[in-house]
């Protein structure tokens, strides 16, 4: 869950704590979103809330990137 400009909570996925990475199994990754951002959305990756991938969602987009060692993996 994540707070947009101290006003709205919304969950990303149900249970980030699940997914590892492949990389270097750290687990609850942010999840990588896509499209043009919203000004709330950069203060969100600012803040470390989310990550953002970028307008084009391409075949091997990645859907997370992991806090710890930064590897984005995972499918759209």
């Amino acid at each position: 869950m994540f707070t947009l400009a101290g006003r709205t909570t919304l969950t990303l996925f149900d249970n980030p704590e699940d997914i590892a990475c492949p990389s270097c199994t750290a687990t609850n990754p942010l999840e990588i979103l896509y499209g043009l951002p919203s000004n709330e959305m950069q203060i969100a990756e600012f803040e470390g809330s989310i990550a953002l991938g970028g307008c084009v969602i391409g075949d091997d987009s990645p859907a997370y990137r992991c806090r710890e060692c930064s590897h984005e993996f995972g499918e759209v």
